[in-house]
């Protein structure tokens, strides 16, 4: 296959469906490289504070692309962690 890795920003209020703006930051040949940007915060992708959350989403090719991996950030202590979101069920956030 030859999938991409889109990393997209997101900005979530204290209520899960308080969804504001959000925004592609970019996409990659590897996983690994995708989370390395979000990890180290390339380009303050933070933004200083407008993007709260980040996924990363492993997209096939093909029309109605279809992610088969993601993985979810949320900042915390000066940096993007790894969580787990119970409630967030959404998909194809960075290439609708």
């Amino acid at each position: 296959m030859d999938e991409i890795y889109l990393v997209t920003t997101i900005h979530i209020g204290d209520l899960i469906w308080q969804w504001g703006r959000k925004r592609t930051v970019g996409w990659f040949p590897t996983f690994e490289r995708a989370k390395e940007v979000v990890v180290n915060n390339d380009g303050d992708i933070y933004e200083c504070g407008h993007y709260n959350h980040c996924v990363i989403e492993e997209v096939v090719p093909g029309l109605y692309p279809h992610i088969t991996r993601k993985e979810w950030f949320k900042w915390k202590n000066g940096g993007y962690v790894v969580i787990k979101p119970d409630k967030i069920r959404v998909g194809n956030i960075g290439i609708g």
